[in-house]
């Protein structure tokens, strides 16, 4: 399938938004700016990625289906659910035990993709079927059993944003880009960085992550927690809209950067955590020069999507496809 600028355009944006994402989380509360920061790109960068998967996924229909999701998903996150275990707990003594029924950090998607592909068998019929994953959505938040065990929780939360892309066609994606909605995204995007900053609260976050249950979630936005979820799915449905809208559509020099997400995405945690021992992010903390760490992002998103990482890396994360 020959493909498109914009949806790479997209990916590549928002895989660096991943990385940036997660370096930023050693520093907050120390800064408001950053912080805002934190809390735009967190209400968008998962929710778009994953929009953009689910238009790009088919139901799962025959054996061969079976056997591509478990080259393409299953068997990166055993390799990887190895790896990081022994990477963190080997080289860095963190208090860490292997574990396949708990994704270690960034591998929740991999689980979770499975996951959607699978329900697709019963929520891929009618587009109704939307606001169906929506209400159970925000009833799964009441069952504490459903928390970060098989990514169940982050499983459900972000499913709705999976279905939509699923629904999506092409032409749909096409009046994103038409000069009324570039401009309705444009005054938005200014709108919510301005209220994001006067009363975002970085404490939401967890609300964003969609990884436990109302009741394991220390910071309320209001009372209820499905009145929280709700707040949260609306931000994020409007800031998706937003960058969806804004993403440039022709050839940009970072557009090949978007067929090798999957390739940053599963290996930047190696980085991320290194470069929580080295001198230069203790730099970054006491003199508060947080500007650095979006070259660094680029830095690692570069290094991870260049050829060398690519070719050693898509036999096990593609099942040798390019």
């Amino acid at each position: 399938m020959k493909r498109t600028a914009y949806f790479d355009n997209a990916k590549a944006i928002l895989i660096y938004l991943v990385v940036l994402g997660h370096l930023m989380s050693g520093y907050l509360l120390n800064n408001g700016y950053l912080d805002s920061l934190y809390i735009v790109i967190y209400l968008f960068h998962m929710p778009a990625f994953i929009l953009i998967s689910g238009h790009f996924s088919k139901t799962i229909k025959n054996k061969e289906d079976f056997k591509k999701m478990a080259k393409t998903l299953l068997l990166p996150y055993l390799i990887f659910q190895l790896l990081y275990t022994l990477y963190y707990k080997q080289v860095f003594g963190d208090s860490v035990t292997f574990d396949l029924f708990e994704p270690r950090y960034a591998l929740w998607f991999l689980l979770s993709m499975i996951m959607w592909k699978l329900m697709l068998w019963v929520f891929g019929r009618h587009k109704a079927m939307i606001l169906v994953s929506i209400v159970l959505s925000l009833l799964v938040g009441y069952i504490s059993e459903v928390n970060q065990w098989l990514s169940l929780s982050r499983t459900f939360f972000f499913f709705p944003f999976f279905l939509l892309g699923y629904f999506l066609n092409r032409e749909n994606f096409v009046k994103l880009k038409n000069h009324w909605n570039v401009a309705i995204a444009s005054v938005l995007a200014v709108a919510l960085v301005i209220f994001v900053y006067l009363y975002g609260n970085i404490q939401w976050k967890e609300w964003f992550f969609g990884r436990n249950p109302y009741d394991e979630i220390s910071y309320g936005i209001f009372e209820s927690g499905i009145l929280s979820r709700m707040t949260i799915y609306v931000l994020m449905i409007v800031s998706t809209y937003i960058f969806l809208s804004l993403v440039p559509k022709s050839s940009q020099w970072y557009t090949n950067i978007g067929g090798k997400t999957l390739v940053v995405y599963l290996l930047h945690l190696f980085i991320v955590r290194a470069f929580r021992e080295t001198g230069i992010y203790s730099w970054i903390e006491e003199t508060g020069n947080y500007i650095a760490l979006f070259a660094i992002a680029f830095v690692i998103v570069y290094v991870l999507s260049s050829k060398w990482v690519w070719k050693l890396t898509a036999p096990i994360l593609t099942a040798g496809k390019k």
